[in-house]
């Protein structure tokens, strides 16, 4: 490991320490805990899902935290999912992981994200240094963006290769749950049914590509956005065979300065962690 990057890990590793004993954190039931108690309580999961605030530094600081501790208990175990990357760079993410490509040939052919250097790239890092494998989960941005403009009926004119980066069709959407309802009443009438569509396709996508990753004694860290998972759904109800016991849900939330947070917020996630 190079000195620089060690100064890097060891810089964020710190800083994680001195400031874990801050980051609030509350239970289903609405009661406040300890971050140590949110770690203690994935052991015997197999899924822990982490629903984050896109751009948070309290979350992504949690990420890190996570991530380091579950590589602690479970070693070679661990894989780490991300959202983050698209399931067609999967080959670009194994070549840097097993050092067959340098860094800045990554970046630039991984697509990563705008905030990818100060949210991300520890967390990539991390999984580098100690051979961790990576599932790039997610639909190739160009057919979420294409089922939003055309409709879910575009997949079926794509090719075979293009089928080969999401999820088998016919795509299978539950049009009730309340995750996507919520995206509906937000949205006109002509748009809303395509983008509850492109946001299944990207859940299904997810769940199909941690069905083909994760294996019998695996253990999976996968990183998202929130409403990939608030409630149990989103991503969860694709992965096949999953029973609750083996599922620990963990999201974020934002607190509006001066306003109390609605206790039924909690009850959506086995934990909440709350950022100011």
């Amino acid at each position: 490991m190079s000195l620089l990057i060690c100064s890097i890990l060891l810089s964020l590793g710190l800083l994680a320490q001195t400031s874990k004993d801050s980051i609030v954190v509350y239970d289903r039931n609405g009661q406040q805990v300890g971050f140590d108690e949110m770690l203690a309580a994935t052991g015997g999961k197999k899924y822990i899902m982490f629903g984050e605030l896109h751009g948070n530094p309290l979350a992504h600081q949690s990420e890190l935290l996570l991530l380091q501790y579950l590589h602690q208990q479970h070693g070679s175990r661990l894989i780490l999912g991300m959202e983050m990357f698209e399931a067609d760079v999967q080959p670009i993410v194994d070549e840097y992981l097993s050092g067959l490509i340098n860094q800045r040939s990554f970046e630039t052919e991984a697509r990563v994200w705008g905030n990818y250097a100060k949210d991300y790239k520890p967390l990539v890092e991390y999984a580098k240094e100690n051979k961790l494998r990576l599932i790039a989960s997610n639909v190739p941005r160009r057919y979420a963006n294409s089922v939003y403009h055309q409709g879910v009926q575009v997949l079926n004119s794509m090719s075979k290769k293009a089928k080969s980066h999401f999820v088998k069709l016919p795509l299978k959407i539950d049009w009730e749950l309340e995750s996507y309802q919520a995206m509906a009443s937000m949205l006109p009438d002509h748009s809303a049914e395509n983008f509850i569509a492109s946001q299944a396709l990207k859940d299904a996508t997810m769940g199909q590509n941690i069905n083909k990753n994760v294996k019998k004694n695996d253990i999976l860290l996968h990183v998202h956005g929130a409403y990939h998972s608030t409630n149990g759904e989103g991503i969860v109800p694709y992965i096949k065979g999953l029973r609750n016991e083996q599922l620990l849900l963990i999201t974020t939330i934002q607190q509006e300065e001066g306003k109390e947070i609605d206790p039924a917020v909690f009850s959506k996630a086995d934990f909440t962690i709350v950022s100011p």
